[in-house]
């Protein structure tokens, strides 16, 4: 998830939990309880993306690619985070002279746990996924259901706009929603009637945080981004069971290994699908844009990123007609055990499997390039694409121990 949303959600979050939470006679003044909680709760919202540092330092592409969402993105992680956090709470009160009292520390405490759990359940939603139960279990677990940018999420945080204590932070909240507004109708990402759903959502929360109490203001807030996040959760159960009947019916003797899903940016009814097969002794990977529901939006007019785009990936057209539900993009057909001799003979394409969900490999003169499909937005190498030079002995100079997305074709 994008750290716009992060923020937003994290901020309607604490200014909530701000609101709602009982009195207390001794310790912080309300005020400062208040501040110091909002603070907490944006901040833990965005704490765990600090592991970009690592990439930061060390300029090394296959490295972000295995840390991000790595350590920081575990229960653990957030545990250790919310202790951070409290003891910088501390920190600040004896700079300030604050005196902080145990009901403090527990609502510091409390709601910088929560932030960093949220934040580790939010990007759990998109097709990206997280590990959160390291050293337990190493994994990655997708979500599938929500964009990497949302911003029908944004329009949950409106009340800030009215009930933030600073004018800045009410005008940045402001600046936020009307620029998420205005991409919507401009992209060509978003069709019209979502367009205008979004803003008719961003009116509403903004009457209702002008009309009613503030606690039922965020709470409408809160229970807007639980809705949100449910219709693409059902919306997403919908393109599985649809994506699932078409390969059988379709690809009769493949066996499909994953259904890589993702809804196009406020938009429940297109879906970018791949389905990674084996069939034989080939591996494929057949890309799709889908619709739940042809009536109202047909798959073959469904907004997507690739229109037009070339890509690294070797692309053939897939044999399979379209549907008004189905609209084949291309696929990958490669021997089934290439990428597991790669991964046998190269450092570099063994860590890298343990990232990449819809890995695919292309012979070059001089080695070979290897990327993931979920990323593949341009002809040259690309976020998640890199080569490995034949007989090259260069590893990455620490490997986490997730566990290979496609280990079912390295076995």
């Amino acid at each position: 998830m994008d750290n716009f949303t992060h923020t937003l959600i994290g901020t309607l979050v604490g200014e909530t939990c701000a609101r709602i939470a009982p009195p207390c006679g001794n310790g912080l003044a309300p005020v400062q309880r208040r501040n110091l909680t909002v603070a907490v709760a944006a901040a833990g919202s965005n704490l765990p993306d600090l592991d970009f540092i690592y990439s930061a330092v060390t300029g090394d592409k296959l490295g972000y690619l295995l840390e991000h969402r790595g350590y920081t993105h575990t229960v653990i992680g957030a545990l250790l985070g919310a202790v951070v956090m409290l003891l910088a709470c501390e920190a600040w009160c004896r700079w300030r002279h604050w005196k902080l009292s145990p009901h403090d520390r527990l609502q510091l405490g409390g709601v910088g746990l929560l932030a960093l759990l949220l934040h580790i359940a939010m990007d759990f939603t998109n097709s990206y996924g997280v590990h959160p139960f390291w050293p337990f279990y190493n994994g990655w677990l997708y979500g599938d259901s929500i964009f990497i940018v949302e911003p029908l999420l944004w329009a949950a945080a409106v009340p800030l706009v009215v009930l933030l204590r600073t004018v800045a932070a009410r005008v940045l909240v402001a600046l936020v929603i009307v620029a998420g507004i205005a991409v919507s109708f401009g992209s060509g990402l978003v069709p019209t009637m979502f367009a205008i759903v979004f803003t008719v959502l961003c009116a509403a929360m903004l009457l209702i945080s002008y009309l009613t109490p503030p606690k039922t203001a965020l709470l409408a807030g809160v229970g807007l981004w639980i809705a949100v996040t449910g219709t693409f959760v059902v919306a997403r159960s919908a393109a599985t069971r649809e994506i699932t009947a078409l390969a059988a019916e379709k690809f009769q003797g493949g066996r499909v290994l994953d259904d890589v899903l993702t809804p196009m940016p406020v938009n429940p009814v297109c879906w970018d699908a791949m389905l990674v097969m084996t069939q034989g002794d080939r591996y494929l990977i057949r890309h799709a844009t889908l619709s739940i529901t042809p009536a109202v939006i047909a798959a073959q007019t469904c907004p997507t990123r690739l229109q037009d785009m070339q890509l690294t990936a070797p692309m053939v057209a897939v044999q399979v007609a379209d549907t008004a539900s189905t609209h084949w993009l291309g696929e990958i057909d490669m021997p089934r055990d290439q990428l597991a001799q790669l991964a046998a003979s190269s450092c570099e394409v063994s860590a890298f499997m343990r990232f990449a969900r819809a890995p695919f490999s292309l012979r070059r003169p001089d080695g070979w390039l290897v990327g993931d499909l979920r990323y593949d937005r341009e002809p040259g190498l690309g976020f998640a694409e890199f080569e490995s030079a034949a007989g090259s002995t260069q590893c990455p100079r620490h490997v986490p121990p997730w566990l290979p997305p496609r280990g079912d074709i390295l076995e």
